[in-house]
């Protein structure tokens, strides 16, 4: 039933729009022409000015013509106004056609009379709607003209404005065609004249009445009594300064200033301002939310017209509001919302769309949605005790965009107050869309800080150095960025780098790239933040120094998936109006976002197991049933952990921390959102349905395997060693391998030059192996917590030089660096978990004291004789020429754990050890395995109990491998 309108003070006629006439002075005849002697040209003269009156005068007749045509045309239109009926419902619904919402009007909008509003909302919204309210003919003629030179001077069209009597007679008279966009300049003068009108019919209390029944406060609350009960759970009458501000404020931008979505322990908190914050300049303090920006200002504009003193307006900010629950039986509730604030930002729809009996078709699957926000609270639930109450998760189609799930939190109508000491805030929040609130990255950034190195040069064969490094301002406060578990790894190459998410040489990849190319990259591939110049976030930008949204991270993953087209995120398939008339949507495709052949490499490496093994091991919970690239990410001190990938047809972002921002107890990534992550993905494959609606874009059968571009080429590598560096192929795009040409070094390069070639580290000129003497084995310091870290220490060889004889057994090959060149933005020690890069410069040239050390004149290197029999080791040392020898024969007391596996007269051990030198003349000592009835000691009688005689002095047992 079509709601009846409500007249104030009862009024049921009106006054007719009367036809005027035009007034005297433009009808009055011109003078004749003075008669007299003048000449021909003053008559001239005097014609042509009589003309331009003419014309003047026939302009105004003809504009004022025009005025009064569309104002008669006008007439009866303020009938509107007692004959308007309440709005019709739109609808949104799934892909499918299952209803997710309606935006109903019943019991969201309560007349009242104007003495029921209390005054300070009626002065704050004239304070901030229309502070000529009382004074103007419903129309602001200077307001206007301050209107169209802002439009002049900016070059583009400005909005305000529009008196409160306007906007009164957009929303309750003008029709929806008058309200569309290509009819503003129209509608801009309809409405001028209807306002004037307006106010000649009505008192200025009555128009504020209608106004502020009629306009939409967000949250499903039309007119003030509404809104006041729906944010406040009281009547309009009751309305505080703070809560009158914060309501006035809300009809220009209702969901974007939404206090609902910056609740923090359930309020909106207050602010402290400025000593200028009256100043049109003031800046508020990072992190101040919309609603409170919009509260200021119509503070701003109440203490500038008298209405409220300074004090009373500094109180009014800085208190806290609390608002009623915002419990809602609706589907999907945080995309629906998502929804609603498209439609009403564009200017198709507006915020009234609600009222147009419009039809949305999403892109939503409303059974997928349940799935992933079941699996979402699932996990949550498992990791309770770790101080872990939130998840946020997003799914969309690559080459489209289409949103098919959006999880804000795991419970839309749950909120849970943090119990941790010193913290404040709720840990979950659930009516806040986490999809939509920025939150550090991590390292969930790094595939696109390589892809922007590749496109300044940077290969997958070029040497990254997971090295200690420190970085400006160096002392105190240097950034000195660490790995996941603490450790250096060493030399290695983009693959393992990303794929294990090792810190520092993404860190160096940022700064090869740099910071500006890459902020680049990533607003092209779908991130909307990360706005401040390069500075502000630093070489921390790799590592989650800046703050991204979900589904903007899940979108420019998406890109990837796309072959790096970005895809805008698509909500709305449809719409159909009241009439039937059907608005379909398509994706909007941004074509060589970024550079498609290096997507499909870091592709490649995102979904490479082996890769990932040596941090996080083979058959993780990265590695699914199908294909899939995948990318980690957790921020400092455990706030968030991300896990976001895809395969060629479906993308999967998830989130999960706190709201309140507050420390988990040290969940990472793979223990978070990667479970999320890997069982979302598995029931998508799995089920059936699902598979049908990922498959709809591929005619049924969608790609489950990567494919690389047919210019995207394998090519052999120089093998590195290390853990990290267990492959020797590698992928290439047509500009690597034309640039890799390019700066191949000649042969008499300089090897400095050849490790640096091209800007960067090629495997091939990053190491060489060098023939070096054996001097003795000192330990390298050791790394971290590894003490018996076998790192090369240079002091333990020397280098061969002519004139200084050296045995060949104390001959080897050891790998030196040729490490980059010195960096003055750098402090780099090149030592890592195994190993450290020693350069041939730092190796000394062999001196014959030093040999002499080691191996005197005439030594003979001692072979390895364990096992060798008594007869055939006494042997193998005559043929070295060795023949003072004593044997030691040990007892099962002596050697208990290998006595009864050891043969009799096998040799157990040597002095000197094997691998030692002999000095001529000296005597080697083998400890021999005794028999099980002994032989006379040698030289003597058998000693008593019947075993072989001691030695002279003790002889150790070396350990046998």
């Amino acid at each position: 039933m079509a709601e009846q309108p409500y007249i104030p003070g009862g009024r049921s006629g009106r006054r007719p729009l009367a036809r005027r006439r035009l007034p005297p002075g433009l009808l009055r005849p011109a003078p004749a022409p003075r008669k007299g002697p003048a000449g021909w040209g003053a008559r001239v003269l005097f014609g042509l000015a009589a003309l331009a009156a003419l014309l003047l005068v026939g302009g105004a007749i003809t504009a004022y013509a025009s005025y009064a045509q569309l104002a008669n045309s006008l007439e009866g239109r303020l009938d509107t106004l007692q004959k308007h009926q309440g709005f019709q419902t739109s609808r949104i619904y799934d892909r499918h056609g299952t209803l997710l919402y309606e935006f109903f009007d019943a019991g969201k909008r309560t007349r009242v009379p104007l003495k029921q509003i209390s005054p300070l909302l009626r002065n704050a919204t004239i304070a901030i709607e229309d502070k000529t309210f009382f004074k103007n003919s419903g129309v602001d003629y200077e307001g206007i003209a301050k209107a169209v030179y802002r439009a002049v001077s900016a070059g583009e069209e400005q909005g305000g404005a529009s008196t409160i009597t306007q906007q009164l007679i957009k929303q309750a008279v003008l029709t929806e065609e008058e309200k569309a966009p290509e009819n503003r300049y129209k509608r801009k003068i309809t409405e001028i004249i209807l306002a004037q009108e307006l106010s000649q019919r009505y008192s200025k209390d009555d128009i504020l009445e209608l106004y502020l029944n009629e306009i939409y406060y967000g949250n499903l609350a039309y007119g003030i009594e509404a809104a006041s009960n729906v944010y406040f759970n009281k009547h309009a009458s009751e309305l505080t300064l703070a809560q009158a501000s914060l309501l006035a404020g809300l009809p220009q931008l209702p969901n974007v200033y939404d206090p609902i979505n910056y609740l923090e322990g359930g309020a909106l908190r207050g602010i402290q301002l400025g000593d200028s914050w009256l100043a049109p300049d003031y800046t508020f303090p990072d992190g101040t939310p919309p609603p409170k920006k919009r509260q200021a200002a119509v503070l701003t504009q109440m203490v500038d017209e008298g209405y409220v003193t300074e004090a009373e307006a500094r109180a009014a900010a800085a208190e806290d509001l609390r608002f009623s629950s915002q419990v809602a039986p609706i589907n999907a509730p945080h995309f629906v919302f998502y929804v609603r604030k498209l439609l009403e930002e564009s200017e198709e729809y507006g915020p009234q769309f609600i009222n147009q009996g419009l039809s949305i078709y999403t892109t939503l699957d409303l059974d997928m949605q349940r799935m992933v926000q079941q699996k979402a609270a699932e996990r949550i639930r498992d990791l309770a005790e770790r101080n872990i109450h939130n998840a946020a998760v997003v799914v969309m189609q690559p080459n489209s965009g289409e949103i098919l799930s959006m999880v804000g939190s795991i419970d839309y109508n749950a909120s849970v107050p943090t119990s941790t000491k010193g913290e404040k805030g709720n840990v979950l929040d659930g009516q806040v869309n986490v999809t939509t609130r920025d939150r550090q990255p991590g390292s969930a950034l790094k595939p696109f800080t390589y892809l922007s190195a590749m496109d300044q040069g940077m290969t997958p064969e070029s040497i990254l150095w997971d090295v200690p490094t420190e970085f400006p301002p160096f002392g105190p406060n240097s950034y000195k960025p660490l790995n996941y578990n603490g450790k250096w790894n060493g030399p290695l190459r983009i693959r393992t780098a990303l794929a294990n998410s090792l810190n520092i040489p993404a860190v160096k990849a940022l700064k090869f790239a740099g910071i500006q190319n890459t902020l680049d990259l990533l607003h092209r591939a779908g991130i909307k933040g990360l706005q401040n110049p390069p500075g502000y976030y630093g070489l921390a930008l790799t590592l989650g120094g800046g703050e991204v949204t979900p589904l903007d991270l899940t979108a420019a993953y998406n890109t990837l998936a796309s072959g790096g087209t970005y895809y805008s995120p698509m909500a709305i398939l449809k719409i159909v109006d009241s009439r039937g008339n059907v608005r379909e949507f398509r994706p909007e495709p941004h074509p060589n976002a970024i550079n498609s052949d290096h997507v499909a490499i870091v592709t490649d490496m995102m979904s490479d197991d082996t890769a990932r093994a040596p941090i996080w091991g083979l058959n993780s919970k990265l590695k699914l049933s199908r294909p899939a690239a995948v990318k980690t990410g957790t921020s400092n001190d455990w706030r968030d952990a991300w896990t976001v990938g895809f395969t060629p047809y479906v993308t999967v972002g998830v989130w999960s921390g706190n709201n309140n921002n507050e420390p988990t107890a040290k969940v990472e990534s793979l223990t978070g959102g990667g479970v999320i992550w890997h069982n979302v993905m598995e029931e998508l494959f799995a089920n059936a349905k699902f598979g049908q609606v990922l498959s709809e874009p591929y005619n049924g059968a969608p790609p489950l395997e990567f494919k690389l571009p047919k210019t995207v080429v394998r090519r052999p590598l120089c093998e590195i060693p290390g853990p990290f560096n267990r492959y020797s192929q590698e992928l290439f795009s047509p500009d690597m391998l034309e640039r890799k040409t390019k700066d191949e070094p000649t042969a008499t390069a300089d090897a400095t030059a050849e490790a640096t070639a091209g800007g960067v580290q090629n495997g091939c000129a990053a190491f060489r192996e060098l023939t070096v003497a054996k001097l003795g084995d000192a330990p390298a310091p050791a790394e971290g917590d590894s003490p018996d870290q076998p790192a090369l220490n240079s002091a333990n060889y020397c280098r061969p030089v002519d004139g200084v004889a050296i045995p060949q057994g104390m001959l080897t090959t050891i790998q030196t660096w040729n490490v980059p060149p010195l960096d003055p933005d750098e402090k780099v020690e090149y030592r890592w978990q195994g190993g450290s890069a020693v350069a041939p410069d730092q190796i000394p040239n062999c001196t014959e004291a030093m040999v002499a050390s080691v191996a005197p004149p005439g030594s003979i290197k001692l072979p390895d004789l364990r096992g060798f029999g008594e007869n055939q080791a006494k042997e193998k040392l005559a043929e070295l020429g060795i023949t003072n020898v004593y044997v030691d024969y040990q007892s099962r007391e002596r050697i208990p754990q290998i006595f009864d596996s050891t043969a009799p007269y096998a040799v157990v051990s040597t002095l000197p050890g094997p691998g030692e030198w002999v000095p001529p003349g000296s005597t080697v000592v083998l400890g021999v395995r005794a028999p099980d009835a002994a032989p006379p000691a040698p030289g003597g009688e058998p000693t008593p109990g019947g075993e072989p005689a001691a030695p002279p002095t003790e002889v150790p047992t070396p350990p046998v491998p």
